[in-house]
């Protein structure tokens, strides 16, 4: 059988070098008299974290000090680790595998060289049957080349050369921070004679789903002619369910054995919100019989475990006039679905640390808030293979984007004969590596590719046409986009809406709130079928910016400070949060929950108009989920550490399965005298949704100006206009106040419910001056629940109460809130769900605030 012996840990050793100088000193050799200055470092990894750990630089995520580790990928670094192989495995084929070297690298084995390996997306694997010692100690040796110069964020895309994230060459959200490391797994592969080289797995169900016929394609690589037997066995929690078994005589070198299968009554897998994910195992067995015409069958020889899915995947046509528009709708296993995303971006700028408690924790932050697909943007990684288990688990689709990108002087690949020969190699090893999870919808060319007008191009361009064939020949049942929008209009602009109101297919932007009337006027005359990237840009949480930036250099917060310059000044929107709230801010904390106010309302007011046009709209993805590097400003809704800004949870309450929404004019009302909105239903569930929908104005002091109730009807999956809702702005009393809806069925219970705040004056300058009020929070433990109770026991309305982990950042463990960032009116209580994971039960304390009332702690009853 098969033996995986891994080489991964914090027992390798590095050391750096200028140029070729480890050459001069032999320093990849056993018997080097290099001993000097070796340093622990751990694998899977990057070079940079691996000298942060030691101290040798200061922390980059402070303030500026990205600046002086700068000069970390200028260097050459050589890796090394002393191993053993059990004398057990002697007389078997072994390989050196390395799933990710970043970039390019030489290889040693007791010296000798083993190869080069360039491109930090395909594996690296080398035989060394005959170069092991079953002696005594191995030294594997890695020379880390000096980063390629490439491209950062602004640039000509058509001068890139390499297949390599740029994210890190610098980006307007992460730094430069170049990075290198061996950043995947390495371990010794060992076999018998006949190795598995891949088992590609189809499941492609029977027109009414009651059967699936499972196609394995397994390629074994034998070193001399044998007779094998191959075993395929089809199992769900450990039962088989389906099995087959060939045997055959083979040449040295690769075959290929295509096992068909049956399924009865498959479990299918859904995405998130629709269903269950339950997961089949393909295991393919070989055995051999020695030489061709052999006796009975030996030992296993290799083993491949492969979970896959099975679910049919299509596309059809929005409802658009517009013949030329590519489809957009998503149908998963014969129902159509609404694409409820964000864009993933790396989780570090450092990507090659293993981090599985932050991936898990962001992936569960995802499917928490009704995700059903990510889009993983085309300036960052191919993610590592646990990225895509979680989303097969979790039932997260993925959008999954070549790593090519704009760069806003030249956004066209290069059409050089060799990088697109280059880019067919790796698409050749990257796309078999990632076929057989369930949840990769897509493969795209990359992101925002445009011709020299801004048109986005088209499998014309070279490059594109070449990855295309690749994708059609390895993964035949993906879909292909060539990029990211895909036009006929790149821009979601009020000029193009009016200049081609049904060419705005699938459309980026804006990335900014637009203002208190212009955001709401642009998404209320939105025509897109597909918004794949838009954006509001906010501050971030407090804790993290107090946790990298030193008290003396908080203020002012603006471009001008050059702290804020470096930590994301191009989302730097300071003086919109001034003019927002009528200037006059002169505290980071205020600062932060008006900019975070402006990013949460902007963002789910943006969400729901794509929502209310469904199925013209099919999806939305805003920009972004997280980021890789703890900026001041960003358009993410997550923090560096993986904590909620608001627009995380505003955005949550948009994707909700069933869904209120009201479309409105302006969120600063002077100079109006009547309050007019339209409310919506959003409905993902396969049945109408019937009820009393309730809609109030409430003033600030919890007085009620004007109240509408009617019978209304939800259909099913899609999007239902309801009432019009008017009211007199003379009859609310206070200069700020709500619209509160809510949908109730015949019982009296809450199916749906939504809040929006509004200002009569012409900014929101009337929240910051809101009448304090007091807050009482308690909480009751269920296990690792908390089930905590917020009261308004005040006589003003509370503003933005949040939850927050008490602890310091980066403690172990977190919580997880199903809901923050709420509204209480004066006497209102609400009941939130808190969830402890990976923390001890002495340590687990809880905080409760607003803008207007002061923070407290969460009493356990």
């Amino acid at each position: 059988m098969g033996t995986i012996l891994s080489l991964d840990g914090d027992d390798w050793e590095f050391k750096d070098f200028v140029g070729e100088d480890w050459i001069w000193r032999n320093s990849e050799k056993p018997d080097t008299k290099d001993v000097r200055w070796w340093r622990r470092a751990t694998v899977p990894g990057s070079v940079l974290h691996d000298l942060l750990a030691l101290g040798e630089v200061p922390d980059p995520h402070y303030e500026r000090n990205s600046l002086l580790v700068e000069w970390v990928p200028e260097r050459t670094w050589l890796y090394r680790k002393r191993f053993r192989v059990p004398a057990e495995h002697r007389g078997r084929r072994i390989r050196l595998c390395f799933d990710g070297i970043d970039y390019a690298a030489q290889v040693f084995l007791n010296g000798a060289k083993l190869g080069d390996h360039v491109g930090m997306f395909v594996p690296a694997a080398f035989d060394v049957s005959d170069a092991v010692d079953f002696e005594g100690d191995n030294l594997l040796a890695v020379v880390i080349e000096r980063a390629p110069d490439e491209q950062p964020q602004v640039s000509k895309t058509r001068y890139v050369r390499t297949h390599k994230s740029r994210m890190t060459y610098w980006w307007d959200f992460c730094p430069r921070m170049i990075h290198q490391g061996i950043w995947d797994r390495v371990y010794l592969d060992v076999t018998g004679v006949a190795r598995i080289e891949d088992v590609f797995v189809r499941a492609t169900p029977s027109p009414d789903f009651s059967a699936a016929d499972v196609v394995a394609t397994t390629t074994l690589h034998a070193s001399a002619p044998q007779t094998v037997e191959l075993d395929v066995a089809l199992t769900r929690e450990g039962r088989v369910v389906a099995r087959a078994s060939e045997t055959r005589s083979v040449d040295a070198g690769e075959t290929t054995f295509e096992t068909t299968l049956r399924l009865e009554r498959p479990e299918l897998w859904w995405p998130n919100g629709a269903g269950a994910q339950p997961m089949y195992e393909a295991t393919a067995t070989v055995r051999t019989r020695g030489s061709a015409g052999g006796g009975a069958a030996s030992a296993v020889s290799d083993e491949r475990l492969v979970p896959f899915g099975v679910r049919r995947i299509e596309w059809m046509r929005n409802e658009t006039p517009d013949e030329t528009a590519l489809p957009y709708t998503l149908v998963v296993n014969g129902r159509r679905l609404y694409i409820k995303g964000w864009n993933w971006v790396p989780i570090d700028a450092m990507y090659g640390v293993e981090r599985p408690e932050k991936l898990e924790r962001l992936l569960t932050l995802a499917q928490r808030a009704h995700v059903n697909m990510l889009r993983v943007w085309g300036g960052g990684l191919i993610e590592k293979k646990a990225f895509y288990d979680a989303c097969d688990r979790l039932g997260i689709l993925v959008w999954q984007e070549f790593i090519q990108s704009s760069s806003g002087i030249g956004n066209q690949p290069s059409d050089d004969p060799a990088f697109i020969e280059m880019m067919v190699r790796e698409a050749e090893r990257i796309v078999p590596r990632r076929r057989n999870h369930p949840s990769l919808a897509l493969w795209c060319g990359g992101n925002e590719l445009q011709d020299d007008d801004g048109r986005p191009l088209d499998d014309d361009e070279p490059v594109l046409a070449a990855l295309k064939r690749v994708v059609a020949r390895l993964d035949p049942d993906r879909r292909w986009l060539a990029t990211s929008p895909t036009g006929r209009l790149f821009n979601n602009t009020l000029e193009n809406i009016v200049k081609d109101p049904d060419g705005l297919h699938d459309v980026h932007g804006p990335w900014e709130h637009q203002g208190l009337t212009a955001h709401y006027e642009l998404y209320n005359r939105g025509t897109s079928l597909l918004s794949s990237e838009f954006g509001v840009e906010g501050m971030t949480n407090v804790k993290a910016l107090y946790r990298t930036i030193a008290p003396e250099h908080r203020l002012p917060a603006t471009r001008d400070n050059p702290v804020y310059f470096h930590r994301g000044s191009w989302w730097n929107n300071e003086p919109l949060v001034q003019r927002s709230f009528g200037g006059g801010i002169d505290d980071v904390e205020t600062l932060v929950r008006a900019s975070q106010l402006l990013q949460a309302e902007g963002l789910r007011y943006a969400v729901e108009s794509n929502l209310r046009r469904q199925y013209r709209s099919s999806g939305t993805l805003p920009w972004q989920f997280n980021e890789p590097f703890p900026n001041a400003y960003c358009t993410s809704a997550l923090d560096y550490y993986g904590e909620p800004k608001s627009a995380y949870y505003a955005v949550a309450r948009a994707y909700a399965p069933l869904a209120l929404s009201a479309a409105f004019a302006a969120q600063a009302l002077a100079g109006r005298e009547t309050f007019e909105a339209s409310l919506w239903a959003a409905n993902d569930r396969t049945v109408p949704a019937e009820g009393t929908l309730t809609a109030r104005l409430i003033d600030a002091a919890g007085g009620v100006a004007e109240t509408m109730s009617a019978p209304v009807v939800a259909a099913a999956n899609g999007s239902t206009p309801l009432v019009d809702f008017r009211a007199p702005l003379a009859a609310v009393a206070t200069d700020w106040f709500f619209l509160d809806l809510a949908l109730r069925d015949a019982s009296g219970r809450t199916l749906a419910a939504n809040r929006y705040v509004f200002s009569k004056t012409d900014n929101l300058r009337p929240l910051l001056d809101a009448k304090p009020t007091t807050l009482r929070a308690t909480a009751v433990a269920d296990g690792d629940a908390w089930r905590v109770t917020l009261a308004n026991v005040g006589d003003a309305a509370a503003i933005a109460v949040r939850l927050e982990d008490e602890r310091e950042l980066g403690a172990e463990g977190g919580v997880l809130f199903e809901e923050n960032d709420i509204f209480l009116l004066p006497g209102e209580t609400a009941e939130l769900r808190a969830e402890w994971r990976g923390v001890a039960k002495d340590a687990r304390r809880i905080a409760a605030g607003g803008w207007n009332t002061p923070s407290v702690r969460v009493a356990l009853e």
